[in-house]
């Protein structure tokens, strides 16, 4: 009889435990994340119109480091990065929601 009651009572203790659900929302931006001194530098994404960093875009501190950041939509892109006409970099990526691609100059 000690057991049933026990039983019950294990029973009863289990059934009141819910579950928990995480929702996780994703970002639908995407980025490009351009790590050094921005003086200077001329970025054109698939040859649109160049922007000229600190002129046309905000820098911030990134553990010691500059940073900028800029939205791009997602998919496949190209990046040029110029300064004074000379190619700094060059590259292709793809950025899927809520990631960044990083170039370091």
């Amino acid at each position: 009889m000690k057991k049933l009651i026990l039983l019950l009572v294990l029973a009863i203790a289990l059934s009141a435990c819910g579950t928990y659900q995480q929702t996780v929302q994703v970002s639908d931006k995407a980025y490009l994340l351009i790590i050094g001194e921005p003086a200077g530098n001329v970025v054109t994404i698939d040859d649109g119109k160049p922007l000229t960093l600190e002129k046309d875009t905000v820098s911030f501190d990134l553990n010691g480091q500059t940073a900028t950041k800029i939205e791009v939509s997602i998919g496949s892109h190209s990046v040029k990065i110029t300064n004074n006409g000379e190619l700094k970099a060059h590259r292709k990526f793809y950025v899927s929601n809520g990631n960044s691609f990083e170039v370091r100059l």
